[in-house]
Order: structure tokens, then C-alpha cells, then sequence
């Protein structure tokens, strides 16, 4: 259950809101992801599957966008399998979303 709301936007040309603040989420600070949007493998890290995801909240900025390890993205085994079930051929262990 997500308890973040939706940043509005300012009216005002140029100007941005600051990015929604993190919540807690089992004792860790946490934000939300609005959706995934891509996948790749990079051997050189122990968990190799990384997700680019796009953060709620975040547009306009430059951190709307960000590369995470799939161990991050624990909170949002949804987004992902829905990542996976529109690019089925992406790289990444679909496998595991079964018991997610």
C-alpha cells in the first residue's frame, strides 16, 4: 500500500516543486517509482539485472530518471511484472516474479 501522493505541478513557467519527500517502509526510507521502463545486464556487478525506472514525482527534473540493481525494486515487484509482461524478451530473471 502506497502512501505517497501524486507532486503537483507548478503553474508557473520554469519553476519546479521540490521532489516529494521518502517515507518509511519497514525502517527504510523509500520513494516512489512510477513505472520501469527498461532493462540491461551488467556483468561487472554481483546482482547483474538493472532497471531504469522513472520516479513519481520526479518530472521535470533531473532525477526523474535512474538505473537500479533488481534487489532494489523489492517494493515494486508489480511495476516490474508488468515491465515483463509488455517486453517479454528483455533481460532480467522473470522467473522470480512468479512468487512475487
Amino acid at each position: 500500500m502506497l502512501q505517497l501522493e501524486p507532486a503537483t505541478p507548478s503553474i508557473i513557467e520554469e519553476c519546479h516543486n521540490p521532489p516529494p519527500p521518502s517515507i518509511k517502509v519497514e525502517g527504510n526510507l523509500e520513494y516512489e517509482i512510477s513505472r520501469v521502463l527498461d532493462s540491461k545486464l551488467d556483468h561487472r556487478r554481483r546482482n547483474p539485472f538493472l532497471y531504469y525506472v522513472q520516479w513519481a514525482g520526479y518530472e521535470g527534473t533531473v532525477d526523474k530518471f535512474s538505473w537500479l540493481g533488481s534487489e532494489e525494486l523489492d517494493y515494486a515487484s508489480e511495476l516490474v511484472k508488468e515491465f515483463y509482461e509488455h517486453y517479454p524478451g528483455k533481460p532480467g530473471p522473470p522467473h522470480q516474479l512468479a512468487t512475487c
